[in-house]
């Protein structure tokens, strides 16, 4: 199968070092430092959060369905309200919306820890307590993407945008693969008597009082940038009739112009195939990272035989990987090109998820009485995990970059709108889907379905990306023909004016 390669490679050597000084300048400025360091905290713990309900649900026989439903309440709230926010957060002073969002997820936070001593088996009050937590960030989201703007000027604009798009990948690596896992280390279970009442503490339930806890350094953090750094008054000038606006009828505009937006930014994906073909990747990219998160406490029980809160095992390489082969991916990217970089990240991943019950096997076969749980076993499976989450950065930058560059600079936002919608509405079927085939049939079979999906997936972006080739070639040769006859016609009429 031979592996198409784009025609036009950008590389450029000096563009890590500009890129470093430029991030070096912007976080000098002590306002855009606060708010940076905010984001950094608040998706970070959100994401240990979820960590945190997933292994409280993750309890057989319907461990794995139950993950997903955990994740599906934490990404839902995106789909309808996203927009509806950023309509809304449009017309509310940023500052209140970025702190009072914050206090209003701690509160969160701990009633889901008050929840849990309650009753642990109520798993539906955390559903909807996390459902409301992602709720609120739909708000803090826009907020923060609006006063950037504010806090830096023109030139550091770029870098300041760069740095969130950084930070928010590292959130998801630290946040759901690391610090849950150390957190709940960190705590031994516990026992406290009240009213007559002994409430048992266990380690995972910490996390929550621990993330409610950093919620409050955020609002922190937000209450030390100056209210004057938010002003918008060069804003208001201009849109004052907007300032009238009620929140009601930013919401039912909002929900207008998401529609026109979709169908815009669909037109936009479809006239280009490799930004369609991008924008596809990136989504399952996503769909893949959640399934990930998922199906990570039933691999810890049924294959690695440990508890679901030793799930640090398999995501804190995986977690290594995609972070440490992300800063290394301009390097890659130079050496074997973006599309070769991608159909390689895709095979590994394939290869690698057939791996892991080949490992089990492989254990059982060797040693019987330990499997798994054998030092060599766990050691390959270590390996396994760690290039898998680099196989998910080779393939996940490049299609991020591709996306970024083929997306037209009017219609940039409506692809971007376009490609987590695609993601959001992916994710839910498949995460219900994949956990209850593993609670019906079984987790290895699943992965099996999994990798030939992928292996499916690498074939036909293979072909499509040739008719992207050719279609590029038949626009340069149609071009050229056009010109070629304008010559002529031009000539033509040269030679009938001397005439």
């Amino acid at each position: 199968m031979s592996i198409p390669t784009e025609q036009t490679e950008k590389t450029a050597n000096s563009e890590p070092q500009a890129n470093m000084a430029s991030f070096r300048h912007v976080l000098k400025n002590r306002n855009f430092l606060l708010l940076w360091i905010a984001q950094l905290i608040s998706l970070t713990i959100l994401n240990a959060a979820n960590f945190g309900l997933i292994v409280l649900v993750n309890r057989p026989p319907n461990g794995a369905f139950m993950a997903g439903l955990a994740i599906i309440a934490f990404t839902l709230p995106a789909i309808p309200f996203s927009a509806i926010a950023g309509a809304i957060v449009d017309r509310i002073d940023k500052r209140l919306v970025l702190w009072v969002s914050n206090l209003l997820r701690m509160v969160t936070m701990l009633l889901m820890f008050v929840s849990v001593l309650i009753d642990r088996s109520n798993v539906w009050s955390l559903f909807g307590l996390m459902f409301l937590t992602s709720l609120i960030g739909q708000f803090f989201i826009p907020a923060e993407g609006a006063s950037i703007p504010l806090l830096v000027g023109e030139r550091e604009l770029m870098p300041a945008l760069s740095l969130f798009n950084i930070s928010m990948t590292l959130s998801q690596a630290i946040g759901f693969l690391v610090l849950g896992s150390v957190v709940a280390k960190l705590f031994p279970p516990f026992s406290f008597a009240l009213a007559h009442r002994t409430f048992h503490v266990e380690s995972t339930d910490m996390l929550f009082v621990i993330v409610g806890v950093l919620y409050i350094v955020c609002v922190g953090l937000i209450l030390a940038i100056p209210k004057q750094a938010f002003s918008e008054d060069h804003i208001h000038k201009h849109h004052h009739k907007h300032e009238t606006d009620n929140a009601y009828s930013a919401g039912t505009q909002a929900l207008h112009t998401l529609w026109r937006d979709m169908v815009t930014g669909w037109k936009i994906v479809r006239a280009d195939r490799l930004l369609f073909f991008s924008v596809i990747q990136l989504s399952l990219v996503g769909v893949l990272m959640q399934l990930i998160g998922e199906l990570a406490g039933t691999f810890v029980q049924q294959v690695l035989n440990r508890p679901p809160e030793d799930m640090s095992i398999i995501l804190t390489p995986a977690a290594v990987g995609l972070v440490g082969a992300s800063v290394l991916m301009t390097r890659f990217v130079e050496k074997v090109g973006r599309m070769r970089l991608t159909v390689i990240g895709f095979i590994s991943l394939a290869i690698g998820f057939i791996l892991l019950p080949g490992l089990e096997w492989l254990g059982h076969f060797i040693n019987p009485a330990h499997g798994t749980q054998s030092l060599g076993i766990l050691f390959g499976v270590i390996l396994v995990l760690f290039a898998l989450g680099v196989a998910m950065a080779c393939v996940n930058i490049p299609t991020q970059t591709l996306m970024q560059e083929r997306a037209p600079e009017s219609g940039r936002a409506r692809v971007l709108s376009l490609q987590f919608m695609i993601y959001s509405a992916g994710t839910i079927p498949v995460l219900l889907f994949a956990g209850a085939f593993t609670t019906l049939i079984g987790f290895t079979p699943l992965i099996f379905i999994v990798s030939a999906s992928l292996l499916i997936f690498c074939w036909w972006g293979v072909h499509y990306i040739k008719g992207a080739d050719a279609q590029k070639v038949n626009v340069v040769a149609e071009e050229e023909q056009k010109r070629e006859n304008r010559e002529s016609q031009a000539d033509i009429d040269t030679h009938e004016d001397a005439g």
